[in-house]
């Protein structure tokens, strides 16, 4: 799912009324922020990928495999991210 379609959703109050009414998981909400968190770290400090999942699996509580499955899951594409392919 791109993450532009997921934070319109998000901010219309879409996934909270689908949270709400059981549809959805919380994990929806916690792989957007974990996304967001990963970007803006590569964005603004300048760390690599790699760096930016290790320090999200502290930050989040959250292993490095979950880390990674946020980030494809909001990739756009239907292949997996690599650690060297950049954020879209």
């Amino acid at each position: 799912m791109n993450i532009e379609t997921v934070n319109a959703l998000f901010n219309n109050g879409t996934f909270s009324e689908m949270y709400r009414s059981g549809f959805i998981t919380d994990k929806i909400f916690t792989y957007r922020e974990i996304y967001l968190w990963v970007n803006i770290q590569i964005n603004t400090r300048g760390v690599t990928k790699n760096k930016a999942v290790l320090e999200a699996e502290v930050k989040f509580g959250k292993d490095e495999r979950t880390i990674w499955r946020a980030l494809n899951s909001f990739s756009g594409t239907d292949t997996a991210l690599s650690p060297n392919e950049p954020i879209k």
